[in-house]
């Protein structure tokens, strides 16, 4: 594949951002020309659904054939539309674009990305520039977004997560091993007419001495044999790449500063999983809490990754028995967070295999907040339940009336945490309003239930220290 020197589009970028916005270019205005699935079958090179509705002639159409499908129209309908001559190639008696801009829309921010073209018509190449899927949308999705002074993108691919950061920071810096990938982030910048600074180096070789609020990071943490492409392999054995992130990270934290990524690590056979990635954090000097999302048996890891690069299966037995060697019974993906304090407190790992809200950042701090908070006696603590908890019932009808089977508490923002409650928990829940300390609520508790208060603590108190850490009760 020959791919395109984003640099030599940078100088025009203004002039396409100018039309874009005359065509009435938006996220929304795209959903509701080409249709809400439109993505799914671009990913799939389906190009048949997006074309039909692209027939209009308008600005609007022209540009989504050229720079979303990726498809050639006339030169003078470019020109119309308002694409200058350097964004354009010729094929034919048309004209192609040699870049693709997807519109991300993300908690009521939306950005404009350029990548390279997509794999299905043409393979993955080395350094190329993919677009933005799952990963880079679930880390956007666990990423605070309280403002900030300086926040580093590391890793930083075609620039979403920049774009995104540039809504709620002063100071936003880029980086990347990949010049490609670095070039298309100021690419990017000058499409949405933000300033971000745009490093080449790798991992946290180009923010050397400097410390940042927040840092966000999408690394090459695909666990594969080799270093095939850039933007997947971080060429380091095993896991070590994630590793060797969580140890240096604090390295370049502002106290109090929290840093968000993405990872995989290995379960390997006569080891404790959740020990591997938890040790990560000794000796750091943060507190630490992993969300694991996912977790995969290595015939369906490499299934999986091999089909993302549309690769034949020629390496699949190569890759199965690098893994065999390694004794891996499985690969675990999820969000790792840290937060710079100076001195580790807490190393927490939920199992978090629920669907979650669409965006869920603000639990990064919350969990330590909350985790703070347990430090202190959890008896005098005034926990208030959280606003968003709803307790839902199932009954069956009696004689009598109707009497409760079930009950079941729900969040319905977050991490969407569920758990079933009785009767006698429903009611201590019910009290907590943040005005009366959680020992008084055990008191009149245990008076209902003919406990003493010492009992009635010692039931308790782990569901409450359960439910602090899940997020139903807040300091």
């Amino acid at each position: 594949m020959d791919l395109v020197d984003p640099d030599a589009l940078l100088a025009d970028a203004p002039r396409v951002r100018e039309a874009l916005a005359a065509a009435g270019w938006s996220a929304t205005a795209l959903d509701d020309a080409l249709g809400a699935t439109y993505r799914t079958h671009l990913d799939r090179d389906e190009l048949a659904p997006v074309l039909r509705r692209t027939t209009d002639g308008s600005a609007l159409s022209v540009l989504a054939r050229l720079l979303v499908a990726g498809v050639p129209v006339g030169l003078d309908e470019a020109t119309r539309a308002g694409v200058p001559e350097t964004w354009l190639r010729p094929s034919g008696y048309d004209v192609t674009c040699p870049v693709r801009l997807q519109p991300v829309r993300h908690d009521g921010v939306e950005v404009v990305v350029p990548h390279d073209p997509g794999r299905a018509a043409t393979g993955v190449d080395r350094e190329q520039v993919l677009g933005v899927g799952a990963a880079s949308l679930t880390l956007a999705a666990a990423t605070p977004r309280d403002t900030v002074d300086r926040v580093l993108d590391l890793g930083t691919g075609a620039g979403v997560q920049a774009l995104l950061a540039e809504d709620h920071a002063q100071t936003v810096v880029a980086t990347d091993r990949n010049p490609r990938a670095v070039a298309f982030t100021r690419l990017a910048a000058a499409l949405g007419g933000v300033e971000v600074d745009a490093r080449e180096g790798d991992l946290l070789e180009p923010v050397a001495g400097e410390r940042f609020d927040l840092v966000v990071s999408n690394p090459p943490f695909v666990i594969s044999p080799g270093a095939r492409y850039t933007y997947r392999d971080a060429g380091l054995d095993a896991d070590d790449v994630c590793r060797r992130l969580v140890s240096e990270l604090p390295g370049v934290l502002a106290p109090g500063g929290v840093a968000v990524l993405l990872a995989n690590w290995l379960h390997v056979e006569g080891e404790d999983g959740d020990a591997r990635v938890l040790s990560w954090f000794d000796g750091t000097g943060c507190d630490g809490w992993v969300v694991q999302r996912e977790i995969a048996a290595p015939e369906d890891y490499v299934t999986a990754w091999l089909r993302d690069t549309d690769e034949t299966f020629e390496g699949y037995d190569a890759w199965l028995d690098w893994f065999a060697e390694r004794r891996v019974e499985a690969v675990a993906f999820g969000v790792v967070a840290l937060r710079n304090t100076g001195r580790q407190r807490t190393v927490t790992l939920d199992d978090v295999p629920q669907p979650t809200a669409a965006t869920w950042g603000e639990e990064v701090r919350a969990h330590f907040a909350r985790m703070d908070a347990l430090q202190g006696d959890p008896l005098a603590a005034r926990w208030r339940l959280r606003d968003d908890v709803r307790l839902h019932s199932v009954a069956t009808r009696g004689d009598d009336g109707w009497y409760a089977d079930s009950q079941l508490l729900q969040q319905e923002a977050g991490l969407r945490w569920s758990g079933g409650v009785d009767s006698y928990g429903a009611t201590l829940l019910a009290g907590c309003d943040g005005t009366r300390p959680m020992g008084a609520l055990l008191s009149v508790l245990a008076s209902s239930t003919g406990l003493t208060d010492a009992e009635a603590a010692e039931q308790v108190l782990p569901v409450v220290r359960r439910l602090v850490e899940q997020g139903f009760l807040v300091p």
